[in-house]
């Protein structure tokens, strides 16, 4: 796996799909700047709630990135509240509706909007990503929801199609002995998946071979979803011996984002679909390398424009070249919700050190985690001890053997708070 890591393709369709001989970030920036522009006309002349929310501010007074910052930040709640008045198409033009059910109090569920166009720059940034990681006469298997048309695993599999891969449309893992099972049968080259639920199939493989199946040798890994800890992707690589990429993506953004290249590190961004920053609380965009809020601006977008949408997740921009040569700019590994309780990446990391523990919930009481861990048999070489003794906070622990139920379920893991006990 070591060696001199190849140039992202996103660099190329990004190139082409602006219309450069070359690319460099002037260029980009360039691009980028006419259409912001053209956006903000866009959405101030077809959707109602942009055109309320802008009422005070004229198409002369935004001339591009430098201006960006008087436009207010748009959240969650707005979208909840005001989604039908955001579109800019007629229903006609709406191909799929994405319903995503309210964590909040409200009980308001999130809908996002998709015309056929939009949904096609998704396949279109699927297609060109996963040549970081595959070619033609690939099998790939999609451990993603795949059945609904629209969908992450559909958008995917046409991605896929696209350039000769031969996507294996799985689904979300819902029996690991019978994906296992499939891996075997199908040998494919390359696997997308949620990372816990990857890390159990990983595991019930490697019960298999130690019983006597022949191994067998994957491309790569992509996981994607939820945050994918180090420490997971270390367990990953000793027992797949392949590269692990990541995918950072939203089914506001269209469900992709951007995927790490061949150099491993932070993601390289779908610059022409989006514009980026990164910014403190309030709204003002941070200096590469700090810290802050990720939020983004969608260029291209037809049905369901999002502008300056603020996303939630902290993270922050590289400020060292990219080892793939690349001259787009990379966002790093998205770090924790800025409404987490306390740090999960750093206990995600903690956790996964430990072999043999595939998942954990976890509720904060006060200043006590309570803490369960879930491991798919006994015999692991570490004690509940051991792991309280590596946590930063003082924990109750609670270990369980066997595939619990949730697991066979796509929610992003997160740890619950409460006053009392």
């Amino acid at each position: 796996m070591a060696g001199i890591a190849k140039l992202t393709p996103l660099e190329g369709w990004i190139k082409q799909k602006i219309g450069l001989a070359e690319l460099s970030l002037p260029a980009l920036r360039a691009y980028q700047k006419r259409m912001l522009i053209s956006t903000f006309v866009y959405v101030k002349e077809r959707s109602p709630f942009y055109r309320h929310l802008y009422k005070d501010i004229s198409s002369s007074a935004i001339q591009g990135p430098q201006d960006w910052e008087k436009l207010p930040l748009i959240r969650d709640k707005n979208v909840r509240e005001q989604a039908t008045r955001m579109l800019c198409v007629g229903q006609d033009k709406i191909q799929r509706i994405v319903t995503l059910d309210s964590s909040g109090t409200t009980g308001v569920p999130k809908r996002i909007f998709f015309s056929k166009k939009d949904q096609e720059l998704t396949v279109d940034f699927f297609a060109n990503g996963m040549t970081t990681m595959t070619q033609k006469g690939d099998k790939v298997l999609i451990l993603l929801p795949c059945k609904r048309p629209g969908g992450v695993g559909d958008l995917l599999a046409k991605g896929l199609e696209r350039f000769g891969a031969l996507p294996l449309k799985y689904g979300a893992v819902d029996d690991c002995e019978k994906v296992v099972e499939l891996l075997f049968e199908e040998r494919p080259q390359v696997i997308v998946a949620n990372p816990a639920q990857m890390l159990l199939v990983a595991y019930c493989y490697r019960q298999q071979v130690e019983k006597g199946a022949i191994p067998f040798n994957l491309q790569a890994i992509l996981l994607s979803t939820d945050y994918v800890a180090d420490s997971l992707k270390e367990r990953l690589t000793e027992i797949f011996e392949c590269p692990i990429h990541e995918h950072y993506g939203m089914t506001e953004m269209g469900l992709g984002g951007g995927v790490s290249c061949s150099g491993l590190h932070g993601y390289h961004l779908r610059e022409a679909d989006m514009y980026w920053e990164v910014v403190d609380q309030n709204g003002k965009a941070l200096p590469v390398g700090e810290y802050g809020e990720i939020v983004f601006t969608t260029l291209t977008r037809e049905a369901m424009p999002l502008i300056r949408y603020a996303t939630g997740d902290k993270g922050r921009f590289l400020s060292e070249p990219c080892p793939c040569g690349s001259i787009l700019p990379r966002l790093d590994k998205v770090q924790q919700r800025l409404d987490s309780p306390l740090d999960l990446p750093a206990l995600t990391e903690i956790i996964f050190m430990f072999d043999g523990i595939v998942d954990f919930q976890g509720k904060l009481v006060g200043d006590e985690l309570l803490l369960t861990l879930f491991c798919l048999e006994a015999g692991h070489q570490w004690t509940p001890r051991d792991i309280i003794n590596a946590l930063p906070c003082k924990t109750e622990l609670v270990v369980q053997y066997g595939i619990p139920a949730h697991m066979y379920q796509l929610k992003k893991r997160q740890i619950s708070l409460e006053t009392s006990r």
